[in-house]
């Protein structure tokens, strides 16, 4: 694992319910914000994958659509946020 400070992945409380974020806030090379954070859903675990179209996006805006342009660094956090929330399932589920 890298020295760098998006290769850990923290895991913090996203609201007073108690619903857990994967990671910093990160932005794609076209300013996309993306955010990875716990469902409130009841039926089981699941995850919000949140876009936010950065300014260079939103010139050219599509309604209901948003995109995220990676690089691999930016690719291998995304995934390293995403298996946090996968590898925290039985603990927060109880379920394997």
């Amino acid at each position: 694992m890298s020295d760098d400070p998006v290769s850990r992945v923290r895991i913090t409380k996203r609201n007073d319910r108690g619903f857990h974020q994967y990671g910093k806030d990160s932005t794609c090379t076209y300013g996309t914000t993306i955010r990875v954070y716990e469902s409130s859903s009841a039926e089981g675990p699941h995850l919000w994958l949140e876009l936010q179209n950065g300014d260079e996006l939103m010139r050219k805006a599509i309604t209901g659509y948003a995109s995220a342009h990676l690089n691999q660094q930016q690719a291998e956090y995304l995934i390293r946020r995403l298996q946090t929330w996968v590898d925290e399932i039985p603990k927060r589920w109880g379920k394997p």
